[in-house]
């Protein structure tokens, strides 16, 4: 058994999220309407001994995209078949060929111990959005438009009020370690008694930003922006709600002291309908960061093992020969000069 850390990006729009869904009695049922259904479905051509069980460090919602999520799966079978390069392959050739917005960025084996969400020490995201220039055309028009580069890629909001210096300095609000109760869409008995809300922002910030591919007519008509969001961990739809109530604050349809409740008062109920929670689509998982020495996997010291299980089986061949003998004392001398020899090089392989 191999356990193995798997680096992958997605759309997650045709997608209802990253979890499998709950069957009762059912834990190895095939789910082709999950990220996580599809890998395990994906894993099973690999023709592995055991079900391909998937850990994500991160479960993102239905909706939301990652630039680079990580799960970790062991799998036991022909290694042949079974390595890191093979299952990078046989995965991306599935995905491929059955149209799917899903792609494997990298294959490592970690050590047995590892755990992708436990060892992760940061996760990044980022939101995107659009928001409507005060004089844009599409006021003037029956429809909206709706740019097909930035279909469920981008949150375009309705509003043109947007006062961008107030919300970088709002951000402020939500950096270092706080409660964060009010933000989270779960209650305190859906997460568990032993869950705490709790939780290290390092970084928030707001910076301008720009169309996935230029476009004249979208850029006269909508200002692009995207927070930027570091931490170790996250709870329910935190990032999307600390996002949405800084927009909702550079709409000037609250106060600043209204964001500052939302910490200094962290229940559930100090979020109100005047905080829209913006969509999913606008939500990017960047990337899961572990710590180098907790991926390294030491291939020589399995080669070792290797060659000390060699070395073992030799030696337990020649002393059967030698407890069966019936050749010359040459033969004999030979026999025990070799097997000397294993045994000085599995003192060596102890030390």
């Amino acid at each position: 058994m191999r356990r193995y850390l798997l680096h992958l990006s997605y759309f997650g729009t045709r997608y209802r999220g990253f979890q499998k869904q709950n069957v009762s009695g059912k834990p190895t049922y095939d789910d082709p309407h999950t990220i996580c259904g599809l890998l395990e479905i994906a894993l099973k051509g690999c023709e592995p001994l055991n079900h391909p069980t998937i850990i994500p460090s991160s479960r993102t919602d239905k909706g939301v995209h990652a630039l680079c999520n990580t799960v970790h799966v062991d799998l036991d079978g022909d290694p042949r078949k079974i390595c890191s390069r093979s299952i990078h392959l046989h995965l991306n050739r599935f995905f491929t060929f059955n149209d799917h917005d899903i792609r494997i960025l990298k294959v490592q084996q970690v050590p047995d111990q590892f755990h992708s969400r436990h060892q992760a020490y940061e996760r990044q995201y980022l939101y995107r959005l659009a928001v409507p220039r005060a004089g844009a055309l599409w006021r003037q028009r029956p429809l909206v438009p709706s740019p097909l580069t930035e279909h469920n890629r981008c949150c375009f909001l309705q509003e043109s009020t947007f006062d961008s210096e107030a919300i970088k300095a709002a951000c402020g609000i939500f950096v270092g370690v706080k409660d964060f109760g009010a933000l989270c869409s779960k209650s305190r008995e859906k997460l568990g008694r032993n869950v705490t809300t709790v939780r290290d922002i390092r970084s928030l910030e707001l910076s301008p930003s720009a169309p996935f591919i230029p476009n004249r007519q979208l850029t006269e008509d909508y200002t692009f922006w995207q927070f930027s969001c570091i931490g170790k961990s996250f709870l329910y739809h935190q990032v999307r709600r600390m996002v949405s109530a800084l927009v909702t604050y550079g709409q000037r349809r609250v106060d600043l002291a209204d964001i500052q409740r939302l910490i200094d008062k962290p229940v559930q109920d100090s979020w109100t309908p005047v905080y829209q929670t913006l969509g999913a689509c606008g939500l990017y998982l960047v990337d899961v960061l572990y710590h180098a020495e907790d991926l390294s996997y030491n291939e020589e010291l399995t080669a070792e093992q290797r060659k000390v299980q060699a070395l073992e089986e030799e030696a337990a061949q020649i002393m059967k020969q030698l407890s069966e003998f019936d050749g010359t004392v040459n033969d004999k001398i030979n026999l025990k000069t070799r097997l000397i020899q294993i045994k000085n090089s599995l003192a060596r392989f102890s030390c």
